[in-house]
């Protein structure tokens, strides 16, 4: 109609002109309106994936928090019970050292009374041989004094004097050492004093023969391992705290027999709290203290041989059996590995 509407043919050739740009120009502006959809569509197809994404992202990090607030509180539960774990090792530490002190205190006492009981034990001897020297003395004297009065009377005499002598020996308290008066002053203090055990021939034997053996004795145990060294050494869980072992801990199995490992004399049996029964072994100036028995098969003053059995291990709480050994010469505390034997 808008073409027929035309009043020339020259107006006619302008309208279809017109027509035909406004349709090549509306098919061009539709492809630009698919070609902006299509952009339009990949863009949003983008930023779909891209939420996508982020929500995935977000979600992640979401459990991510969870899980780091999970493991936060798991953290602050191991650390209490870390520090609850401390306070018990410290707690325990401390008992142990008391237990230690007992101990090293007991010994030092014992290893103080065999002292002054050596140097008692000495003097006495002395004494004794002085009043026996002095008796025979006088016997040979009065023997003499008899022998140059004559024949006759010279028994009589001579069987006098003997029983004076005798009498007098009797009386005399340095004569029969067995009834000595109190010792003096001087003499408790020279046995304060004394740092070592005054020896017999039998208990210098006895030391000789168990300082000869160093390197060579046998373990306490028949099996075992040592779980603690001698001496000063860091704590294995506790940091900056240093502990102190007089002797070795040999961990062995449950009930395991405990041994002497020399011939000696049972000086000591006790108990402590920590230590459970102890046995200390007197060797001449030596001393082995064997600690953490459950129960003992010997007593005091009781003798006996290398590697008899004298006690068990005892087990603590946690499940571990282990015994405490310990070598002493006469007030100085030894290190035992350098002393028992190889396994």
């Amino acid at each position: 109609m808008f073409l027929f509407a035309s009043e020339s043919f020259n107006q006619f050739a302008l309208r279809l002109r017109y027509i035909r740009q406004y349709t090549e120009e509306r098919q061009r502006q539709a492809a630009r309106i698919m070609g902006t959809q299509y952009r339009l569509h990949q863009q949003l197809s983008g930023l779909t994936e891209q939420q996508k994404r982020k929500s995935s992202l977000l979600n992640s990090q979401l459990n991510e928090n969870r899980n780091l607030l999970s493991l936060k509180t798991k953290e602050d539960e191991m650390v209490q019970q870390l520090s609850q774990q401390e306070q018990g090792l410290r707690q325990e530490l401390e008992e142990r050292r008391q237990a230690a002190n007992q101990l090293d205190n007991l010994i030092a006492a014992r290893v103080r009374e065999e002292i002054v009981r050596a140097a008692r034990a000495a003097r006495l001897a002395a004494r004794r041989e002085a009043a026996f020297a002095a008796a025979r003395d006088a016997r040979r004297a009065a023997a003499a004094r008899n022998a140059s009065g004559g024949a006759g009377p010279a028994r009589p005499r001579r069987e006098t004097d003997n029983t004076t002598s005798e009498t007098a020996s009797n009386d005399d308290p340095s004569a029969n050492p067995e009834s000595d008066a109190p010792e003096t002053a001087a003499e408790a203090a020279a046995d304060r004093r004394a740092v070592r055990i005054a020896l017999t021939p039998e208990t210098a034997l006895a030391s000789s023969s168990f300082s000869g053996n160093r390197g060579h004795l046998p373990w306490p145990v028949s099996r075992g391992f040592i779980s603690q060294h001698f001496g000063r050494h860091p704590h294995p869980v506790l940091k900056n705290v240093t502990v102190e072992n007089r002797g070795v801990d040999i961990q062995t199995g449950e009930g395991e027999a405990v041994r002497s490992c020399f011939d000696g004399r049972v000086d000591k049996i006790a108990s402590i709290a920590g230590m459970n029964t102890i046995v200390m072994i007197k060797h001449g100036d030596f001393f082995t203290v064997y600690a953490k028995l459950r129960s003992v098969n010997v007593h005091e003053g009781q003798r006996v041989s290398a590697r008899e059995v004298i006690g068990t291990v005892a087990t603590s709480a946690e499940g571990t059996s282990e015994v405490q050994f310990q070598i002493w010469h006469n007030s100085s505390n030894l290190n035992p590995e350098n002393w028992l034997g190889r396994k």
